[in-house]
């Protein structure tokens, strides 16, 4: 999926969106974060790249980039409360002014990706502690998330709407109770991320039930799922999922948040293996396998997928004159 230019005609000094991310535990937020990085540095024709704003950030970002390139293995998943504070900068755009009659170039815009990340079960804890209210307040004052779902774990184990009913409970509670919004709907856009899409499970599911295409863009020919089919995919997944709570996870999105501030992503941190054809083999596109030692190592080349676009389409969503306040 490609969207514009996320920043195109918005005026010289833009806020910067606060975005957050939650999911349930091994949802593959962690190597979302990992992956982001590479995605846009793999994309440097669009001019885009990942910096980050402290110097505790900096160095995380050299840690998980270091983790699936060089060690090609996963980020251990998170157990203590982490927030990284990233930018994303964009190329200056030229902006045309009528004197001196020439385009001048504006300023590089920005994406502020404030990202505080925790182990995925802690919304579902019922008791109160100091960590799940930093959270739950980074979601309240955020107005774009982006939600992982890992079909292949609920496929197995379950519990993804445990998490997301606790947590939007807790968001409820804080934003709806009063007279600002009115319609009973939260104020945020929101991101959801069908993660693991390079998991034979996942991608087969995807295959099997007619919801692939080939993308006429994509000269390594792998599946792809349309924009306007993603929703049904997420669906299928979700009334397959072991719990059959799941069924009602598309439902609580949708009855909490305005329909047209979400937008449904399959995604994948490292995605497929490529032959030496330099092509996608439904036969062998395993890119995370076992090494000798019983520990998951990547295979091949690792090329995200719609990694960096859930988070430019919505700092585009947030940029000032775009977002409603209702």
């Amino acid at each position: 999926m490609t969207d514009p230019d996320p920043t195109s005609g918005e005026p010289e000094h833009v806020a910067e969106p606060d975005i957050a991310m939650w999911g349930g535990p091994g949802s593959g937020k962690t190597a979302f974060l990992a992956a982001l990085s590479i995605a846009l540095l793999k994309a440097r024709s669009t001019g885009w790249k990942l910096i980050g704003e402290n110097a505790v950030s900096r160095t995380e970002l050299i840690k998980l980039r270091r983790t699936l390139l060089q060690e090609r293995t996963f980020p251990v998943p998170t157990e203590a409360l982490t927030r990284y504070t990233w930018l994303i900068i964009g190329p200056p755009e030229a902006r045309r002014r009528w004197w001196p009659w020439k385009a001048r170039r504006g300023k590089a815009p920005k994406i502020k990706l404030d990202f505080l990340d925790v182990r995925g079960d802690l919304y579902a804890e019922p008791e109160s502690n100091i960590d799940k209210k930093t959270l739950v307040d980074s979601l309240v004052r955020s107005r774009g998330l982006i939600y992982m779902f890992d079909p292949d774990k609920e496929s197995r184990v379950g519990g993804a709407f445990r998490h997301l009913d606790a947590a939007l409970q807790e968001i409820a509670g804080q934003l709806l109770t009063g007279d600002e919004y009115p319609d009973g709907k939260l104020p945020h856009y929101i991101a959801v991320c069908i993660t693991k899409y390079d998991d034979p499970n996942v991608l087969g599911r995807a295959v099997n039930g007619g919801f692939t295409e080939r993308h006429p863009g994509d000269a390594l020919r792998i599946p792809h799922v349309p924009e306007e089919r993603v929703r049904d995919f997420f669906r299928l997944l979700c009334r397959e999922a072991w719990d059959y709570n799941a069924e009602m996870i598309l439902d609580l999105i949708e009855a909490n948040f305005h329909a047209d501030r979400i937008r449904y992503f399959v995604t994948s941190a490292v995605g497929m293996y490529i032959d030496e054809r330099g092509r996608f083999d439904p036969d062998d596109f395993l890119n995370v396998i076992h090494n000798p030692n019983g520990k998951l190592t990547i295979r091949g080349d690792i090329r995200p997928i719609n990694v960096m676009e859930p988070v430019l389409w919505l700092g585009r969503m947030l940029r000032p004159g775009t977002m409603r306040s209702g």
